[in-house]
């Protein structure tokens, strides 16, 4: 967040201004926002990045990659942000509320409970820097023929078992808001190695 701000950001953004080419797209070089996606894209080690304007339009883009809209139902745990819920509703779809457990994250054998002809999605939540228990969530997803869409706002650079999270489902989410662990002041991230959900986000 903001105390990690010194003067390598401070000349960076000045080098930008300087520059005067502060568009995503420009002929004959990568723009920083171009350069961002890629770093991303190795970090997490998946083939596809796009950045957006924040959190939340990253959930917003993710869940039309994976194809969720109207009376789809995506299965969410019952401790996060508004945003998980929030960006479902904004789709057309419903948000269905799952237990978590003693890890503060989505409790998988409440998942399965709460899967129903409507279920299109489920989305784990990595709150507070804890991953979820993908292993588990990806199995139930799997048995049910269920896309996964990882809410990694609160869990940047975060791994699971030697994966980086974001990179385990079908497409990750994440935040850049001023207070998240990786911050751009605002702004979000979607990673996915799928080149369809990639171009529908």
């Amino acid at each position: 967040g903001p105390a990690e701000i010194g003067e390598e950001e401070v000349e960076a953004v000045s080098a930008a201004i300087r520059k005067q080419k502060l568009f995503r797209f420009m002929l004959g070089e990568e723009s920083k926002c171009l350069e961002l996606e890629r770093l991303f894209a190795e970090m997490t080690g998946c083939k596809h990045a796009l950045a957006v304007g924040g959190g939340t339009a990253a959930l917003i883009c993710g869940l039309v990659g994976i194809g969720v809209g109207d009376g789809d139902e995506v299965i969410i745990p019952a401790y996060t942000y508004i945003a998980s819920a929030a960006a479902v509703l904004i789709v057309g779809a419903v948000p269905v509320i799952a237990e978590i457990n003693e890890s503060l994250t989505i409790d998988p054998d409440d998942i399965e409970k709460k899967i129903t002809s409507r279920t299109k999605a489920i989305m784990p939540v990595h709150m507070v820097g804890t991953p979820c228990d993908m292993d588990t969530i990806m199995a139930v997803a799997k048995k049910h023929n269920l896309k996964v869409i990882e809410d990694v706002a609160q869990a940047c650079t975060a791994s699971y078992k030697g994966k980086r999270l974001g990179s385990i489902g079908d497409v990750g989410c994440f935040s850049l808001q001023q207070f998240k662990l990786m911050t751009a002041g605002e702004g979000g991230m979607i990673v996915t190695n799928d080149p369809e959900i990639f171009q529908r986000a």
